[in-house]
């Protein structure tokens, strides 16, 4: 009888048991469906705006993976300006009326009471309508300053430079502006509002964290005043984020992006120099 038992059969049974249980997992497996990733959807929506500010590399890195995240951030950039915007109306209507009176006072002539008032009425309800479309203007601007992004990087040859590539690099930059610069402005203007004297301080009622807070004093030129104001904190955190931006997003070398973030900050300053010699002037 010894010579008819298997000694192999205790192995080969627990084999097959094994080989069971292993198909019962992999049925089991089959069976019940993982769970979907909830939090996927958030992320996407909140995420890249946030990170702009906290964690840029991740900003780049899912705007690199989704380019079309760019929309949720162009999207929360018109909503948070909007409402800053909204918020510091009456302070900023008050800032015009200011300017208005005192280039006509400069300009040798005084404005009627019932002048004054019909001005006053006309640039509050103008104002108000501006205020409220601000977050349009905001999105015409980064279509713009995505489009300058986009031919600058193209000019350099690189073959992952396309629009909406440059266009999430321009939001991602400008959530500095919309998020950051706006609450500093808002806890300025509510502190310390600011004065008009002359035509002159037209040009200097926006708070800034640059130069001219150290440099700059009431006999300054006003085109000298905006170059200081210009080498500002959040004008160059910008600028860097466009920087690194173009390397983790559109594939430009460090170089480069530098290159097309010093470009447009050049293009700015000259455009704000102009705009402010010209408003001393009375344009």
């Amino acid at each position: 009888m010894t010579d008819d038992l298997d000694p192999q059969a205790p192995a080969d049974l627990e084999s097959d048991a094994r080989e069971g249980a292993d198909l019962v997992e992999i049925r089991l497996d089959v069976l019940v469906e993982p769970e979907p990733d909830r939090s996927s959807g958030l992320s996407d929506i909140f995420g890249p705006f946030f990170n702009a500010i906290v964690a840029p590399k991740e900003c780049w890195e899912a705007l690199d993976a989704k380019p079309i995240l760019s929309i949720w951030i162009a999207v929360w950039i018109a909503v948070v300006s909007t409402g800053f915007a909204i918020y510091n109306l009456p302070i900023m209507q008050r800032v015009m009326i200011d300017s208005i009176r005192v280039s006509a006072r400069a300009q040798g002539s005084e404005f009627a009471p019932g002048e004054l008032q019909q001005m006053q009425d006309l640039m509050m309800m103008g104002s108000t309508v501006v205020i409220y479309l601000s977050g349009i203007f905001v999105l015409i601007w980064l279509v713009i300053k995505a489009l300058a992004i986009w031919f600058l990087g193209a000019s350099m040859g690189s073959s992952a430079v396309t629009f909406g590539r440059a266009f999430g690099v321009a939001a991602a930059a400008e959530v500095i502006r919309s998020l950051i610069y706006n609450t500093y402005v808002t806890v300025i203007l509510n502190i310390n509002p600011p004065e008009i004297r002359r035509p002159e301080d037209a040009a200097t009622v926006t708070p800034t964290l640059g130069l001219d807070l150290a440099f700059s004093g009431p006999n300054t030129p006003v085109w000298m005043h905006t170059i200081l104001a210009r080498i500002d904190l959040f004008v160059l955190w910008q600028a860097a984020l466009i920087a690194f931006g173009c390397v983790g997003v559109m594939k430009l070398s460090k170089g480069q992006g530098i290159t097309v973030a010093t470009i447009l900050w050049l293009f700015g300053t000259v455009f704000a120099v102009g705009a402010a010699w010209l408003g001393s002037l009375g344009f």
